[in-house]
């Protein structure tokens, strides 16, 4: 984020000066792994009146603009300024136990500022990422050690209800629990254009991993197709086997199927435009963005009910519960909203409330929470 603070040692602006300075640090890029950055970048412009910003990642690569411009001028020298300066640090931790988030983590008590971590996934993770090939003891020492870490901190966020569950099924001290706001702003022209509007298209969009339950996708293909077109965009590491999934299937159901690779942040809007109804597959998620975005546009959810997803989507009330490993499950919620434009606009509105009533709640708890931390006295800070 670019900073409006201090630049070569002189005060641009003495009013913005004044605000209290929020270090955020993780590891992901936004294209490629997007909602957590992207959530980062939508707190600090929604606080920035408040407070001020910097960003740290360990990423470089697919990344935004001003902030791969400013981390590669930046140096070990200036990020650990940053952290000096700071008068909260925020790490934004997954449990990939990636570098940066977890070293900070377990430097939390060396800062002697507050220090709040973020969990932005569940314990379950783990069974998909690369730490699935560790012995279970070296990955309970990892748990133990994190438990540890966080303990220390000022405060431990979950993103959802369903989240703060699961870290405490595995010993994680959560104080709060505290959804990252998702802005309607981009999507309220989709929502405004969809009133009686049939449906025929159904997207899944994202990650293409096995986490995301994109390997439930070749079995949905067969019996979704021809009566709804399939938009699938993405990138991930199924895409190859989608790809040859839909490059065998007989050219009637073929010619209704989409896959491209993954869509820029900016044109999401557009994309949600084409779309009807949005699979949500995921096996595990805390809080689910492309769930919030589709429910904003308009869009129909039809979710698994893994985790943040559950906590939003209320079957037939704010979209459908299904079954990704039964296709039929989707087919059937699929046909029961094409058959009644009436229920399915009455689904749409309130979807829309939900997510625009999630989005306010979150903006205000997260101002409440984090500027009086900020502007505490550095003296009164203690873990």
């Amino acid at each position: 984020m670019r900073s409006r603070g201090r630049r070569g040692g002189q005060v641009a602006d003495p009013l913005h000066s004044a605000r209290p300075l929020v270090v955020m640090a993780h590891d992901y890029p936004p294209l490629t792994g997007g909602g957590l950055a992207l959530g980062v970048r939508e707190l600090a412009r929604l606080l920035g009146d408040d407070l001020r910003f910097h960003v740290v990642s360990s990423r470089l690569v697919d990344h935004f603009a001003d902030d791969r411009r400013r981390l590669a001028g930046a140096g070990p020298v200036r990020t650990l300024r940053w952290l000096w300066e700071a008068d909260v640090v925020v790490v934004h931790w997954t449990f990939s136990f990636r570098r940066l988030s977890t070293a900070l983590l377990l430097a939390a008590p060396l800062l002697r500022r507050p220090v709040v971590c973020v969990i932005h996934t569940a314990p379950d993770h783990c069974d998909y990422n690369r730490l699935r090939r560790l012995p279970l003891p070296v990955r309970r020492l990892l748990f133990a050690l994190v438990r540890r870490a966080a303990g220390r901190c000022t405060a431990v966020v979950a993103l959802s209800r369903s989240h703060a569950a699961a870290l405490a099924e595995v010993g994680m001290p959560v104080a709060r629990v505290l959804p990252l706001p998702v802005a309607p702003d981009d999507l309220a022209p989709a929502h405004a254009g969809r009133n009686g509007r049939p449906v025929r298209t159904v997207g899944i969009v994202g990650e293409l991993s096995e986490l995301k339950g994109a390997d439930a996708i070749p079995a949905l293909l067969p019996v979704l197709t021809p009566r709804f077109a399939v938009r699938i965009a993405g990138r991930g590491s199924l895409a190859p086997a989608l790809a040859r999934a839909i490059a065998v299937l007989p050219p009637v159901r073929r010619a209704g199927v989409v896959l491209s690779d993954r869509v820029e942040p900016s044109s999401m809007p557009s994309l949600y435009d084409e779309l009807d109804c949005l699979l949500v597959l995921s096996r595990s998620e805390s809080q689910s963005r492309v769930t919030l975005e589709a429910m904003l546009a308009g869009v129909v959810v039809l979710g698994s009910g893994a985790g943040g997803v559950a906590d939003l989507v209320e079957d037939r009330e704010t979209g459908f519960r299904v079954d990704p490993d039964d296709p039929h499950s989707v087919l059937r919620a699929l046909e029961w909203l094409a058959a009644d434009p009436t229920e399915a606009e009455r689904i749409r509105r309130s979807a829309h409330e939900r997510a625009s009533r999630a989005f306010e709640s979150s903006r205000r708890e997260w101002r409440a929470f984090l500027v009086p931390l900020a502007r505490q006295p550095r003296s009164s800070c203690g873990h």
